[in-house]
């Protein structure tokens, strides 16, 4: 059987110092393969700095439902809310089916986030993936895919996840959307040229549903394909921000990363760990 390339990214790099650190010390610890950088969160500018000293890849967190927005608010009205703030996961998904968001502010934020992303790390983007998977809700997909394209992004991230186990039935009815949204999108992207992992786990295993056993039993799921990735949060608790980042889940993330679940599938053969610019590499061999 194909050895199959693992993807791991740690989400949410430059939300908090405390959060940063845990991903840090991931990779210094080989656990994570890359991380998604928010340009707009309060410790961007020295998580840039420290990722790009370590050697740590990165791509941009296209954020368009929390930080602070990085286009003019008056070039961007529609993304935003009566008191000036991004709409929130719901929200936005809410405003685009009413038809209030104009595709021009999508384009016009993307872009000054591209831009601010090459200033902080001191070199264009080539992968880009989306803040609560916002990137590919096929409206914004439509919108998104071509301005990454022209600007040299080579992948993203396609969350497209058959299965969902969670018991909550509002996050399950949420990461089935998204699943369904991310089907959608893949073929709007790869039009595009942006390309993907064929496979992705991680929306059922964030938090306390994170285990090593579980992570493994996941990716071994995937074997029959050529790549996945595996979307994380690890971290220690941060302070403010919301209670997703204050969360011990974070650290209980980066405990179990540090456990090394994949090293028996390495040493197997069955798996090799590597970031989004193995999966460019591998394109273009094929072209």
């Amino acid at each position: 059987m194909k050895c199959l390339l693992l993807v791991i990214t740690a989400d949410d790099l430059g939300i908090d110092p405390r959060r940063d650190e845990g991903i840090l010390l991931a990779h210094a610890r080989g656990a994570i393969t890359q991380a998604s950088l928010m340009v707009r969160g309060p410790s961007a500018e020295r998580a840039a700095r420290a990722a790009a000293a370590a050697g740590l890849p990165v791509g941009l967190h296209l954020d368009l439902t929390e930080t602070p927005p990085c286009a003019p608010r008056s070039a961007i009205s529609t993304l935003l809310d009566a008191s000036g703030q991004k709409r929130g996961k719901h929200g936005l998904r809410a405003a685009i089916e009413r038809g209030e968001i104009e595709p021009a502010h999508v384009a016009r934020e993307a872009e000054a986030q591209l831009d601010a992303f090459a200033e902080l790390m001191g070199a264009a983007a080539a992968h880009a993936d989306g803040h609560q998977h916002a990137h590919t809700v096929p409206f914004l997909a439509e919108v998104l895919a071509p301005v990454l394209a022209a600007r040299g992004v080579l992948t993203t991230r396609i969350p497209e996840q058959r299965e969902v186990h969670v018991a909550d039935p509002i996050a399950a009815r949420f990461y089935e959307s998204v699943s369904a949204d991310a089907a959608r999108a893949r073929s709007i992207y790869e039009g595009c040229g942006v390309r993907s992992t064929e496979a992705f786990v991680g929306l059922d295993l964030m938090g306390s549903a994170s285990s090593a056993e579980r992570l493994r039993a996941a990716v071994e799921r995937c074997r029959g394909a050529h790549s996945v990735e595996l979307m994380c949060h690890p971290g220690y608790p941060g302070n403010g921000i919301d209670s997703f980042n204050e969360s011990p889940d974070r650290e209980h993330e980066l405990d179990v990363l540090l456990s090394h679940p994949f090293a028996p599938l390495i040493a197997a053969g069955h798996v090799t760990l590597g970031p989004f610019s193995s999966l460019a590499a591998s394109f273009v061999r094929r072209l």
